[in-house]
């Protein structure tokens, strides 16, 4: 009963998890208690090659039920952050708090494999319209309107569904640019293969699309497993990234879009996304001791999630040692994924690989300390024996592979920084700057990991 007699109705609202054109489970959500659950659907179970949402929320839960909030924790992962979250919660008149009406909002083309449904519908199985064509000259016109109308809004609807702060664009693509592609608007159910990353607006990263373009096709000349980007131009530059969670093909003359799960590592720590940074409450002097958020040790325990724990372990330990060399501080939770099989998580391939430390602007404090260094230039050889040591990495294997690195990146890095798609002086002249700090960073790290391998276990 109210304070005037009148009964309290508590609200209770659902959305269906549909993957691989079925539904897989039920989400149900009480506002006022911000109470959430999840329930599988038999069929999905049962369906071989099923996969659960994360670790955290296996098919099976404990007898006690999943962990107070993982399921609440899953999905505001799943959310966009910054200017694109402030857009959404805007334009439908919702709390930036109100983690369901988002999730309701935004929930056709997430990151992964499930589609979040009205509980009441099933998801179209044949599209209704055509996908909306977008021309280069309207994205160029769009750039350079982003003032007053974001990015991420186009035809009055929210067409950013994916985590992050950069201004970003889902789009399909029908064949590569170089082809005669085109770049579309999808509404399901047709996916997206393809994210758009435009020049930021902001002074302080100049040539940020140069900049990932370098490190992401680096990783790539090095043999790395890396995301798929090419730079195109509108004339402004963009980073076309194809999305590793998508496989596009042809039917019957039809274009289809499969959805594969992967969850980010906070997903797979069951941490929020506010837990991204290892220090989670911030550098302040009474709160830096504070370490509770994704750490390289955090990350490196999702090993034991893994289908192949000796792949993933190495896999892990190339992905840190890039990092370094790129100089890249804001290697976070967020930026490392996982793909889910019913078996457990195999590594993803890489994707935002930037040199942060390239712009005297920003903070580079490290998203990960290397030990207990949270500054690149503070690593020192026993740091890097701390970090093996936490992660349960032998130290000669990490020398070996520093060597490796080293020699790679000093043989790549002055290549990459060629690349024909640089086409002014001050694009190769800032891609000249990379390779200069990276064939620096490679001669350090060979260094400081042999003297790493020579340390006692004792001074550990």
């Amino acid at each position: 009963m109210s304070g005037f007699g009148i009964p309290t109705v508590i609200a209770h609202h659902a959305l269906n998890l549909w993957a691989e054109g079925q539904k897989a489970a039920t989400l149900r959500h009480v506002p006022l208690h911000d109470q959430w659950s999840l329930d599988y659907d038999a069929a999905w179970v049962a369906k071989p090659g099923a996969f659960p949402l994360s670790p955290a929320l296996a098919f099976r839960p404990p007898a006690a039920g999943y962990a107070a909030g993982a399921v609440k924790r899953f999905v505001e992962n799943l959310l966009p952050e910054g200017r694109a979250l402030d857009v959404t919660a805007s334009t439908f008149h919702v709390s930036k708090s109100n983690i369901y009406a988002l999730i309701s909002a935004l929930g056709a083309e997430t990151t992964g494999a499930f589609r979040f449904w009205p509980a009441d519908q099933a998801p179209p199985a044949i599209a209704t319209t055509p996908p909306r064509e977008v021309a280069l000259d309207e994205l160029d016109k769009r750039l350079a309107e982003r003032d007053l109308m974001p990015l991420a809004v186009w035809d009055g609807k929210v067409r950013m569904s994916i985590a992050g702060v950069q201004d970003k664009l889902m789009v399909y693509l029908d064949l590569p640019l170089d082809e005669g592609g085109r770049l579309f608007l999808v509404e399901p159910p047709l996916a997206s293969t393809h994210i758009l990353k435009p020049e930021p607006e902001r002074e302080l990263t100049p040539h940020l699309v140069v900049n990932e373009h370098y490190c992401m096709t680096l990783a790539r000349r090095m043999k790395l497993p890396v995301a798929d980007v090419t730079l195109c131009r509108t004339p402004r530059p963009v980073l076309l990234v194809r999305r590793f969670d998508r496989i596009a093909s042809q039917v019957k003359a039809s274009a289809v879009v499969q959805r594969l799960h992967i969850i980010d590592a906070c997903q797979a720590s069951d941490l929020p996304s506010t837990y991204k940074y290892e220090r989670n409450l911030g550098s302040g002097e009474h709160v830096r001791h504070v370490r509770d958020g994704v750490s390289f040790e955090v990350l490196f325990h999702r090993v034991e999630q893994t289908v192949n724990k000796a792949a993933a372990r190495m896999t892990l330990l190339r992905w840190s040692l890039f990092q370094f060399l790129i100089g890249n501080s804001d290697a976070h939770g967020k930026n490392f994924s996982f793909f889910v099989h019913r078996e457990g998580l195999e590594p993803a391939p890489w994707y935002d690989l930037v040199s942060v430390v390239q712009y005297p602007g920003i903070d580079h404090e490290l998203a990960m300390a290397w030990g207990d260094a949270f500054r690149l230039e503070d690593v020192t050889a026993f740091a890097l024996a701390d970090f093996a040591q936490r992660c349960g990495v032998d130290r000669q294997l990490l020398k070996r592979e520093a060597r490796r690195f080293a020699k790679l990146a000093t043989e790549h890095a002055p290549l990459q920084a060629q690349a024909p798609e640089y086409i002014d002086e001050a694009e190769r002249a800032f891609a000249a700057q990379l390779r200069d700090f990276i064939v620096g960073q490679a001669a350090r790290l060979t260094q400081l990991a042999d003297d790493a391998a020579k340390m006692k276990r004792e001074f550990l």
